[in-house]
């Protein structure tokens, strides 16, 4: 196993830096000492991860990103080229979930989360695609769901979205493998006996959250120990290493903790990856995520009911 600093030296873009899986992709990397380019809209949050970074030795550049804007995107990979030229790992993680089921969805909020969800992976990808063949290779990952997996109430423009990322993925795989470049899926996980905090909560609400509410909740830190080794992993593939592979977080790390880095390219290496669509039984009731907050400051839910009986 490589030991602590596996990522130092390299550059490594993720967007969505501000909160949520994005931060903790960007603090893992910064203490496994890349220098990280941390992108996002809300300039007070990635603030705060670089000091976050700092504050542990790290390196990481803010660079404020609309992915809604095309120049926003061209202006980001012209920033890393005239500054780096290179990228040695671009994290596409900044994600749109509306919570809004689809008679509530108009047609502009639905664009928006293809947009940010798909478009923008899309875009940044071809943007530094001539970087990462210059240099001979490198690393995307594209943050996926279990949204890409099967659908869910309140989740119209969500789901698509991740189920679009899922095929970019292996396309992008398959065209980009005699570039040396890797291109995987990774999905977020929380650490054993732990949730992931919504990624909708910012840092002045969670902090006005009971504790006993946010005692559920994975601190940064522990997130980052359970799963730096996972994720760097990933970011240092390139085509002779894995591609095409969609993991989970805790199960990529639980497999290197077991097996160790050359097994888990012995594993996955030179396959691609096929989706296989298994019916399941309809349930009686399912809960579903909104956009409303309960009094405790946790995600509202509501209860989606399935009437189950014959129609006539």
């Amino acid at each position: 196993m490589i030991e602590s600093k596996r990522l130092e030296g390299k550059i490594v873009l993720v967007t969505g830096a501000g909160r949520g899986f994005g931060k903790y992709i960007a603090l893992a990397y910064g203490k496994e000492g890349a220098h990280v380019l941390a992108a996002s809209r809300t300039i007070s949050e990635l603030t705060r991860l670089k000091e976050a970074i700092e504050a542990k030795g790290g390196i990481c550049t803010v660079i404020p990103t609309d992915l809604l804007k095309l120049d926003n995107m061209t202006k980001l990979r012209d920033y890393v080229e005239s500054q780096h030229g290179r990228l040695d790992s671009l994290v596409n993680c900044a994600a749109d979930n509306l919570w809004k089921v689809f008679e509530d969805t108009t047609i502009e909020e639905w664009d928006r989360s293809l947009f940010i969800n798909l478009r923008a992976p899309f875009i940044l990808t071809k943007l530094f695609l001539p970087m990462m063949k210059k240099q001979g290779g490198g690393s995307i990952i594209n943050i996926s769901s279990g949204s890409a997996t099967r659908g869910f109430i309140a989740e119209t423009g969500y789901c698509p979205s991740k189920y679009g990322l899922e095929g970019l993925t292996q396309c992008l795989a398959m065209e980009l493998y005699n570039y040396n470049i890797a291109v995987n899926s990774l999905s977020p996980s929380a650490p054993e006996g732990k949730q992931l905090k919504p990624s909708k909560i910012t840092a002045s609400e969670e902090e006005k959250l009971p504790e006993g509410v946010r005692a559920k909740y994975a601190d940064d830190d522990s997130i980052v120990e359970a799963f730096s080794e996972a994720w760097s992993f990933l970011a240092l593939q390139d085509t002779h290493g894995v591609t095409a592979q969609r993991f989970s977080s805790r199960q990529l790390a639980n497999y290197l903790k077991e097996n160790g880095w050359e097994e888990a390219v012995a594993n996955w290496g030179n396959k691609l990856t096929r989706v296989v669509y298994v019916s399941f039984d309809l349930p009686d009731k399912v809960r579903y995520d909104t956009m409303l907050k309960d009094t405790i400051g946790d995600l509202g839910m509501k209860i989606h009911h399935f009437n189950k009986e014959p129609k006539k």
